[in-house]
């Protein structure tokens, strides 16, 4: 194949997935250091400084993504119209760099520390130990409780389960019946 058509296949007639791929922007020099890594796909709430164009040295948080023009919105970054509306403007993700991280994401991080998503376990929240009540002393509810579970199986007994009539196949009928219809 032309390198031509190769080229407008990863770009231009790329696939939802593949451009997703392509919103990559490197990491600051710390995260560099911190992860091993020198670039990252692009999430939202992750924050980001602008190195080139004309709202250089700005730093925010992305609040919008947009993979078809390969940009993003930053907060903070905006634009008046002439009627006073205040619009988001897209950067590209090449004119960024990552300076903080959104690790919400457990797949995320897990990548970042160089290990398989799915061999390792999520972070469950931490929950308060549950008081176990004593055993040993009857009380007024049990007895109560067990009416309540008879007069549940009398109710389904009441009403029994409607069987829906089976469907007979239907078949064209034979010349043989016809002729003994006429």
């Amino acid at each position: 194949m032309k390198p031509t058509k190769v080229r407008n296949y990863q770009i231009y007639r790329a696939t939802y997935t593949t451009r997703s791929k392509q919103l990559g922007s490197p990491l600051s020099k710390d995260l560099q250091k911190k992860y091993g890594k020198r670039s990252i796909r692009i999430t939202l709430g992750d924050t980001v400084k602008v190195i080139r164009g004309e709202y250089r040295g700005i730093d925010g948080k992305v609040s919008k993504i947009e993979v078809s023009a390969n940009s993003i919105a930053v907060e903070g970054i905006k634009k008046e119209k002439s009627q006073g509306d205040k619009v988001d403007i897209y950067i590209p993700t090449s004119n960024v760099v990552v300076t903080g991280l959104n690790l919400d994401d457990h797949w995320r991080k897990t990548k970042l520390q160089g290990k398989k998503p799915k061999a390792t376990p999520k972070e469950v929240k931490s929950e308060e130990p549950k008081v176990e009540k004593p055993k040993d002393v009857p009380t007024k509810e049990k007895s109560e409780e067990k009416p309540k579970k008879e007069a549940k199986s009398v109710k389904k007994s009441e009403k029994p389960k409607k069987l829906k009539p089976e469907k007979k196949a239907k078949s064209k009928p034979t010349k043989k019946e016809k002729e003994a219809k006429e």
